[in-house]
């Protein structure tokens, strides 16, 4: 059942984000041959403003892309389970577990794939801007590949990789937990929705600067910081992973309760 779920899910999500990722590239391919032009036409006003304008329709494409791919699937989650669409989603032969990893994984491809389209983009942009100079950055990290072996860079991307994606799925299922939470209620489910997760925003955020400030001072006074470079960062990147593992196992467990025994669609 989870496949016909996400089959059904990847339909009705595409309609919407493939002419996204068309806008994208139309803005990405005018701003590269803007720049690529802009020195060899006459230094005239209406070509400046074009230019400014075609600029800011690249950053706000940019951004763009991230947000919608973002509220689409946070309102998917909500429309199918908490309005009136709910009522023949919890009848399908499907768990509890299986209607959320549908949203999830869905969400998860393709926030995978706005990130490749955008940082595609940026990379084609920064490669045609004529006053921005790549030779530093490609000497700083040919410095750090000649420092690292081959085990210690594979590292990196492997913890990279898992802060990523367990940060995403962090920021999915707060969002679904919010919202499970506040239609558990009988009235104001949306009110509800948004300051159960404004509580979930501020707590965790209190939580991260307390936690930061007691490790930083914990580990100067260990003398933490005065060893091996790799190996505090190696430190730091697991126990950043294993926090996001912890609160995306949390807001996993709220969401199915409250899917599973709580839910009031009435």
């Amino acid at each position: 059942m989870l496949s016909k779920l996400l089959k059904h899910e990847f339909r009705a999500t595409a309609r919407i984000l493939l002419p996204v990722y068309l806008l994208l590239a139309a803005s990405t391919g005018l701003f590269c041959l803007t720049m690529l032009l802009s020195d060899k036409g006459p230094d005239l006003w209406a070509l400046s403003v074009f230019r400014g304008l075609v600029i800011a329709a690249f950053v706000i494409t940019i951004i763009g892309a991230g947000l919608v791919t973002l509220a689409l699937m946070v309102y998917r989650f909500y429309k199918n389970y908490m309005t009136d669409e709910g009522y023949l989603m919890f009848t399908l032969p499907a768990t509890t577990g299986q209607l959320i990893w549908s949203k999830l994984i869905v969400a998860m491809v393709w926030s995978v794939i706005t990130f490749l389209a955008v940082a595609a983009a940026l990379a084609l942009a920064v490669t045609v801007i004529p006053f921005v100079d790549l030779s530093g950055l490609r000497e700083t990290l040919d410095y750090l590949l000649s420092q690292l072996s081959g085990g210690q860079i594979a590292a990196y991307i492997a913890e990279g990789a898992a802060t990523a994606l367990f940060g995403t799925l962090r920021t999915f299922l707060m969002f679904y937990a919010a919202i499970a939470l506040g239609h558990s209620f009988a009235n104001h489910k949306i009110l509800l929705s948004v300051v159960f997760y404004i509580g979930f925003s501020i707590a965790l955020q209190t939580a991260t600067s307390f936690g930061g400030v007691f490790g930083i001072i914990s580990a100067a006074e260990s003398d933490f910081f005065s060893g091996d470079p790799l190996i505090w960062t190696h430190t730091l990147s697991v126990l950043s992973i294993a926090a996001a593992l912890v609160l995306t196992a949390v807001f996993y467990l709220v969401t199915h309760f409250c899917l599973k025994k709580r839910l009031n669609l009435q």
